[in-house]
This record gives C-alpha cells, structure tokens and sequence, in this order.
C-alpha cells in the first residue's frame, strides 16, 4: 500500500491522520508493506520544477514496489493522483481523506476513486461565534491564495453575499482576508475592534511567499491579538492559541478512511461501500482562551470539550474524601450502636437483677466485638494515612510526604552541615504528549519516568511526585559539583525510555545546594529558577543554581 501526505511530517494535521491511517492497518498491512510518502505542498505549492521531479521520482521508485492501493490525505495529494493517478499507477483504487472539495467530475471518469471528504464549516463555526459572542458585529476570515485557501476563502465570499441578504445576519460584517505579509496579520490584529473576532480558514503562505507554520506564527498572533481566533482544524488550533470552534479531528478521519481501504483490498466494490458525506466537526475549546476573552461557558454548544479546565479539589482527591465520609459515617453509625446497646444495658440492669450474671457475660462478648471493630478501624486508619502521603499514579511519596520529611533533611543539615542538594525534574513537552497521544499514554510516561529515577538514584536518595509532569528529588550527602552530574545521569537515562510508539522522552532538571540559613522555600524557588533556565535553553539538559 502506498500513503500519499500532502504535507511533511512535521506538520500536526499530517502526523495525527497518518497515523490513525497505520492504527487501523497494523493489523492488515505489514509495517515494511506500508510505504508513506510526503509531498510537502505547504512548503513547494506553486513549484512546478518540483512537481515534475516528484511524478519521475515515484514513477522511478513504485515500478519496484507496485502498490495494490494508494491512500491519499488533503487536497494536493488528492489531486495529483486525480491528475497522474492513470499514468503512475495504472488501474489502482485510490481512497482518499481530508479532501475539502473533492472533484467529482474527474472522480466519475477514474471510476476507482473512493474516500471521505473532509468538507469544512464555515457557516457552522459563524452561528456558533454569534451564539458564544452575541455582540459580534465584524468577523475576520483568514485565508491565502494558494490552493486550499483559494478555495476557502471563494466559499467565505459565497456566505458573506448569502449573509448580506440575510435581514437577520446582516449586521455582522463578514471579511476575507488573504492579501496580507505575516507582519502585517500581526498588526492589524494588535489593532482589531473590540466587537470582531477571527475565523481562520487555511493560510499556507503569505502573500510574499512566507511559509506560515501553525506551530510558530498561530502563537505569535494570538498573543498579539486583542480579540478571540477561532478555528475549525483542531489539532493545528488548540493548544497554540485558538480558542475552540467545531473542529475535525484528524486522527479519527485517517481512522475512517483506512477502514474504507481494508474494506477495498478485500474485495469489496466501491459502489457496495457506504462512506458518510463529510468528517464530523464537533465543538472544541481552549478553557484558557474562554476565560481570557470572558466567554461564558454555559453558552458553549453541548457537548463541548473543553481542555486545561482546572480540577476541582473533590475531582483530584475523591477517593480519598469518599473513604473519608464513609469512615465517618461508619464511626457514627458504630458511636450510636454502642450508645443504644449502654441505654438498653442500664435499663435491664435495673429491671432484670435476677439476670445480673446473665447480662455480664451478653456484656463481655459485646465488649470484645468492640475491641475487634477497635481494631479494623485503627487498621483502616493506618491505610488511609499511608494513601495520603503517596502518589496513587506512581506509588511515590507525594507533595505532603515532600514537605514533611524535607523538613526533617533541613533540621539535620543545620545541625552538621553535611552537603544536601534539592533538584526540581520536569517532563520536556508533556502536554504535547496527552495532546497527541491521549490521557493514559501520559500516564504511562509519568509511570516510567517515576521508576527509572527510583532505579538510577542512591538508596538514601528520595524522590518524590511533585505535581502534574514534576518530580522533586532530595540527594542527602552531595556535594554542589556532583549534584549536576547525578541529575545528568537521570535525564539520559530518562532518554534511553521507550514507550510505545510516543518516541524519545526527554527531562529538564533545576537543582541547587543548601547554604547556612537556607529555609526550604528559598531553595525550591532557587531550583526552580534554575529549573526555567534549563527549558529556555532547548530542554533536555541541567541547569544549577
């Protein structure tokens, strides 16, 4: 089988669609049988010389490795393989994902030519801005003059005249903008009306050929921005910036399109296939932004996914104050067992002293069931004291076994003054990874990277789960020289993990030494200045305070 990328895989969109594609094929096409190539259309758009070499190149390449089927992602792959699909790869299916205007013409004259058109949502991203910013009266549409943006922004022009005799819609004025340098987009947007927003369509270049990198650029123009981005491609948008908007998700669409492929190498007609009219777009949105423009969330279209909402203290510890109560609830429910069973001892023995002997042997036996509840629960408390002080993800000591037993570090430190150095690890890109990867594979990342300091460090070392992706470690009895060269030693060894297919792991370390009069606040905050210094120096790598 052959991937044609319209893009490089550097690129966010590429990489979630491909490899929802190779997740659906693992089990159907053999890894070395999968050849994936990359056009890198956003960088080479208007290259003819380059599309000519790219046609020899694989005409070269695939007269070895004939492929039975050709996958396609995005517009530009799709239509080099409307137009050179009959000369390179002569009688082929081709399935095609993420095309927003799919070519039906020429598709009925191939006849072998199946997919998912990825559409777009123009006019459902416009309702939805009027419905979570009522008072808009300007929308800004962004866009280029290349082929997608073209594209877009032809369609942009089509309901701005739809809305302009619209007497319901025509108070809000709708603009295309694709005539601008990067620059120049920064500057109008530091300068936009309280009362507009943006919607960004597709912008591959500006109009003096820069290459506009969604990574790079999308983040500059945010902050610049003094009113919302909006957008409908979720991966390139959330998490750069962008506040939200119904947005496809890439990884679900290569996922659907490789399903449609499994289908055609078993034989199936194309005509027997069913394939739904356009990829789902579904409400999504960057809490951060929310709050920054002072969106209110109960306007948010249901069901909206809303990423970086804080956790509540309840969400965080629920099972521990869930064990709490119902401990509680268990104690006063035994409080009030034994008060009823001394009520009802009193009273018989004032009725019934003929059965004195009787009555203190019912008591002697209720007397041990106590001693024996006693000790359940002093048992359970014990467990429930040991949950509080330990990380339930990693099994390390947590935030409050750091504070109380650094204490105790301090104390002998001030005594003799043996040399005690604390160093703060964070996890390089972290929320990048629970981006692409999901929740449970930064969980895991968490897990592996908690063992492997366990594992690297000195017996009497301790390490300790800080919070989120940081890790506070304590090194008794080391001197300031070899306190780096030991946290070294963890960042490499946190390189050498292999976690599933997320790749190489890499950590930041700040650490310092204690100094006479030090005080547990001001060497955590020297680590962690340190700590900041190691990030902004290109991450993977110590930095000492």
């Amino acid at each position: 089988m052959l991937l044609v990328n319209s893009y490089h895989p550097q690129y966010q969109w590429t990489t979630q669609q491909t490899q929802g594609i190779k997740d659906v094929l693992i089990d159907t096409v053999h890894a070395e049988n999968l050849h994936i190539e990359y056009m890198d259309e956003r960088r080479f758009v208007d290259d003819e010389v380059y599309h000519t070499k790219l046609i020899e190149l694989l005409k070269h390449k695939y007269q070895v490795y004939e492929p039975d089927l050709i996958m396609t992602t995005d517009d530009h792959a799709y239509n080099f393989m409307i137009e050179n699909g009959k000369d390179l790869f002569p009688g082929k299916p081709v399935v095609y994902s993420g095309v927003n205007v799919p070519n039906t013409k020429m598709m009925a004259r191939h006849g072998n030519i199946i997919g998912i058109a990825e559409g777009m949502e123009i006019e459902g991203n416009l309702d939805m801005i009027l419905q979570l910013q009522p008072r808009t009266m300007r929308i800004i549409m962004l866009s280029d003059t290349t082929g997608l943006g073209l594209n877009m922004g032809k369609k942009a022009r089509e309901i701005k005249a739809q809305w302009q005799a619209d007497p319901h819609k025509k108070h809000v004025t709708l603009e295309v903008w694709d005539q601008f340098s990067i620059p120049e987009l920064y500057q109008r947007a530091e300068t936009a009306d309280f009362n507009s927003v943006f919607l960004m369509l597709a912008i591959h270049k500006d109009k003096l050929g820069t290459y506009f990198s969604y990574e790079h650029h999308l983040p500059l123009l945010t902050q610049k921005s003094k009113v919302p981005v909006y957008g409908m491609w979720g991966t390139i948008i959330i998490g750069y910036g962008g506040l939200g908007g119904l947005m496809n998700n890439p990884y679900e669409h290569g996922k659907n399109a490789a399903k449609i492929a499994i289908k055609v190498l078993d034989g199936v007609p194309l005509k027997n296939i069913k394939v739904p009219g356009k990829a789902h777009y579904s409400p999504y949105f960057d809490y951060h932004q929310l709050k920054r423009f002072g969106i209110d969330l109960s306007r948010l279209p249901a069901p909206s996914t809303v990423i970086n909402r804080p956790v509540s203290l309840y969400d965080e510890h629920a099972k521990l104050i869930n064990s709490t109560i119902a401990l509680f609830i268990f104690m006063l429910v035994v409080i009030s067992i034994l008060t009823i069973n001394i009520k009802r001892r009193i009273t018989a023995q004032r009725k019934l002293h003929q059965f004195n002997q009787e009555l203190e042997s019912i008591v002697q036996q209720r007397t041990k069931d106590l001693d024996e509840r006693n000790k359940e629960l002093q048992a359970a408390s014990k467990i429930l004291r040991a949950h509080a002080y330990t990380d339930e993800l990693t099994g390390l000591p947590n935030r409050r076994a750091a504070s109380r037993e650094i204490v105790a570090h301090i104390k002998r430190y001030n005594m003799d003054f043996q040399p005690l150095a604390v160093a703060i690890l964070d996890i390089d890109l972290f929320k990048s990874i629970n981006d692409t990867y999901g929740h449970q594979a930064g969980d895991e990342v968490l897990c592996a990277v908690g063992e492997t300091l366990k594992e690297t460090l000195r017996p009497n070392d301790r390490v300790y789960r800080w919070g989120g992706e940081e890790f506070l470690i304590v090194l008794p009895d080391t001197k300031k020289g070899y306190s780096a060269i030991v946290c070294q030693r963890l960042t490499k060894s946190i390189s050498q993990l292999d976690i599933s297919n997320i790749g190489t792991i890499t950590a930041s370390i700040g650490v310092s030494n204690f100094t006479k009069g030090d005080s547990f606040e001001a060497i955590l905050q020297r680590a962690d200045t340190a700590l900041y210094t190691a990030k902004n120096s290109g991450r993977n790598q110590v930095a000492a305070s």
